[in-house]
């Protein structure tokens, strides 16, 4: 089967985001994406997004120009036009909130949005799940966790939003027990790597004092050395269900698993320690 790309649509959208702090600064009052969709010659839509910044725009078009005429399950192909298209680009943009800095290179960047289009419309093609195409569902369900940040009650020249500014433990359990009682989620995430770790171990011990039975979980992007990842995961043995990407890359994560108590879990997005900055203790007072 073969279904060639007809048109590719660009939309911009932007969307209203909190002032919340994560390793590397705040978040800006508006969140930037794009809705990438591509159209195959039987009218068939695939749908992509991704980030919204000007740089990222400009290379999403240059690029969704070189797909035309692709075949849409010809991923590797369409891979290589993308790559071919941005030669020598290696500029800013295309990293959104991630709060990471990530190794990805620019051609992943922008060919990811049009691989998960591609994606898309395959699987309405063979009127199958996307999972099927991937090797089939792991789980039919997933449960949701609350996802806390540390955050200004407001954006500067702004009224402050309902949930509040959260900068100390007591601030970030109240936005922890309206989060509770609006949603009722079954686990608790806190984004970490803003303030000093013997503050935010401060937080999450307020949260098991506060919500004794749900599993905690805790993410500093990175931000901390291996010996702060260390002291942190024996300081919190046993009151965290794990730590998400504590330290700088798999040489980092390899020197913290064996001498932490606390489970740690690496996830997609990485740092590659030979183009990081040095991880800090702390980051600078706002």
């Amino acid at each position: 089967m073969s279904e060639a790309i007809r048109e590719v649509r660009i939309t911009p959208v932007a969307f209203r985001d909190p002032p919340l702090l994560n390793a590397v600064g705040v978040h800006q009052p508006f969140a930037l994406r794009a809705v990438v969709e591509v159209e195959t010659g039987s009218g068939l839509v695939g749908l992509g997004e991704t980030y919204g910044d000007r740089p990222h725009l400009r290379r999403l078009e240059r690029a969704s120009r070189s797909l035309i005429g692709t075949d849409v399950f010809d991923l590797h192909g369409m891979w290589r036009l993308v790559d071919v298209a941005l030669a020598g680009d290696e500029g800013i943009g295309g990293h959104g909130m991630s709060g990471m800095v990530t190794s990805s290179t620019t051609t992943d960047r922008v060919f990811s949005p049009f691989e998960v289009a591609a994606l898309d419309a395959q699987g309405k093609l063979l009127g199958r799940p996307v999972s099927d195409l991937l090797g089939g569902a792991v789980r039919r369900s997933v449960p949701f966790s609350a996802y806390l940040f540390a955050k200004w009650a407001g954006h500067p020249g702004e009224e402050d939003d309902r949930w509040g500014a959260a900068l100390d433990a007591e601030g970030i359990v109240a936005q922890a027990r309206l989060m509770q009682a609006e949603y009722g989620f079954g686990a608790i995430k806190l984004k970490a790597g803003v303030f000093p770790p013997q503050a935010e171990v401060a937080a999450v011990l307020a949260l098991r004092a506060e919500f004794p039975d749900l599993p905690l979980r805790l993410d500093p992007n990175a931000a901390w050395t291996v010996q702060t990842s260390i002291d942190v995961g024996r300081r919190l043995e046993g009151v965290l269900e794990y730590v998400e990407d504590p330290t700088p890359g798999i040489e980092g994560m390899a020197e913290v698993a064996p001498r932490s108590r606390c489970r740690s879990r690496r996830t997609c997005a990485w740092w590659r320690s030979t183009t990081c900055r040095r991880p800090s203790e702390r980051m600078p007072s706002r």
